[in-house]
C-alpha cells in the first residue's frame, strides 16, 4: 500500500509541476463579460468594442418611448446576472432603470453603479432654467439626454465603454484597445459623408414634435425653429398649434420631425396646414440586427430627402477607408 501511495503522490506532483510550468504560463482566459444596456445603440457599441469576449442583453427594442419602457421578467433576469449595466443617463431612463436595478438585486452592479455614457458629455444643450412641473412633464435637469443622435456619440461612447471593460477584464485590455481604435476609424470614415450632408442641410429650419432630435439637427447646422409641444411632454393645444402653423408659414418652415412614439396624426395635420412635410425619424438603433453607424446614415439621408436635397457623392472610396 505504501508503494501505491508513493506512486500516486509522485504522479500528482508531476501533474502539479506540469500545470505550473505550462498552463499557468499560458495566456489567462477570462470568463465572458455579461453586459446589459438600456438602448440598442449602446448594445451595438459594446459589441464593437468587446467582440466575442462579451455577451450583451438590451432592454429597449428601438421603438419605445424611452420615458416609459415596459419591463419584462427577462430584463430582470439578465440584469441580475450581469457584471455591467450601461445607460445613457442624464435622466433619460430615470422612470424605469432604478426600479429594474433594485429588483435585480445585483451586488456587482450595485457596487460601482451603472456606466452612464452621457456623464461628461462635452456640450449639453437645452438645460431648463427652472426645475419644476410648471416647465413641463418630461423635464431633464441636466439637459437634453438624446446624445446618441449626435454624430460624435459613437466614438465618445466607445472610449468610455472600452475603459470600463478594461477595468473589469484587465487581461483583455489590448483586445479592447484594438477593437475600439478600429471602430473609431470606421466612424471617422462615415463622418466625412455626414459632414458633406451637413453642408447641404445647414440653415434649413425645422420643427420638432418633442425635442428628441436637437443634437442631430444642430450638428447639421439646421435651425431649431420651434417644438409642437408647448412644454416638454405636454400635448399641443389648438391655440398653440394655430400659432405655430402661422409662424411656420411666415418663416417658410417646410419640415416637422417626430419620433415613432409621437402622435403622427397631429404632426401630419399641422404640416399640411403649414405647407410643410411631416417626417418620422427613429430616436435609436432599431433592434439587434441594426447598428449605430447605419442608423446615423439613414437619419442623415432621411433629412436630405425631406428637404428635397441630394448629395453628390464627391468622397471617393479611398477617402472613406482613410487612404
Amino acid at each position: 500500500m505504501s508503494i501505491i501511495r508513493r506512486t500516486l503522490r509522485q504522479a500528482l506532483v508531476c501533474v502539479a509541476l506540469t500545470f505550473v510550468g505550462g498552463v499557468a504560463q499560458a495566456e489567462p482566459r477570462s470568463e465572458v463579460l455579461r453586459v446589459v444596456t438600456t438602448i440598442p445603440d449602446l448594445a451595438d457599441i459594446c459589441r464593437q468594442v468587446g467582440g466575442e469576449s462579451i455577451c450583451v442583453d438590451c432592454v429597449a427594442r428601438g421603438i419605445e418611448d424611452l420615458h416609459a419602457v415596459r419591463l419584462r421578467p427577462s430584463h430582470m433576469s439578465a440584469t441580475s446576472r450581469a457584471e455591467l449595466f450601461v445607460q445613457i443617463g442624464l435622466a433619460l431612463e430615470h422612470a424605469w432603470v432604478p426600479g429594474l436595478l433594485e429588483s435585480a438585486r445585483n451586488k456587482k452592479i450595485g457596487e460601482d453603479g451603472p456606466l452612464s455614457i452621457g456623464s461628461g458629455w462635452p456640450e449639453l444643450i437645452e438645460i431648463p432654467p427652472v426645475i419644476d412641473r410648471t416647465a413641463g412633464v418630461d423635464i431633464h435637469p441636466l439637459g437634453n439626454p438624446h446624445v446618441n443622435l449626435d454624430p460624435r456619440f459613437g466614438a465618445f461612447a466607445a472610449r468610455k465603454i472600452r475603459d470600463r471593460f478594461k477595468e473589469l477584464r484587465p487581461s483583455l485590455s489590448a483586445l479592447f484597445d484594438t477593437r475600439c481604435a478600429k471602430y473609431e476609424k470606421e466612424i471617422e470614415a462615415r463622418s466625412k459623408r455626414w459632414a458633406e450632408v451637413g453642408k447641404l442641410l445647414n440653415g434649413h429650419k425645422v420643427v420638432q414634435y418633442h425635442k428628441d432630435f436637437s443634437y442631430l439637427l444642430r450638428a447639421n447646422g439646421m435651425v431649431l425653429f420651434d417644438a409642437m409641444e408647448p412644454k416638454p411632454g405636454v400635448p399641443p393645444t389648438p391655440k398653440h398649434l394655430a400659432k405655430l402653423i402661422k409662424n411656420m408659414r411666415a418663416e417658410d418652415v417646410k419640415l416637422i420631425v417626430h419620433a415613432p412614439c409621437s402622435p403622427r396624426r397631429i404632426a401630419k395635420e399641422a404640416a399640411a396646414k403649414a405647407g410643410a412635410e411631416a417626417m418620422e425619424l427613429a430616436v435609436m438603433v432599431q433592434g439587434e440586427t441594426d447598428n449605430w453607424l447605419d442608423f446615423m446614415d439613414r437619419s442623415h439621408d432621411a433629412l436630405l430627402e425631406a428637404c428635397g436635397l441630394e448629395l453628390k457623392e464627391s468622397i471617393s472610396p479611398v477617402e472613406l477607408i482613410g487612404g
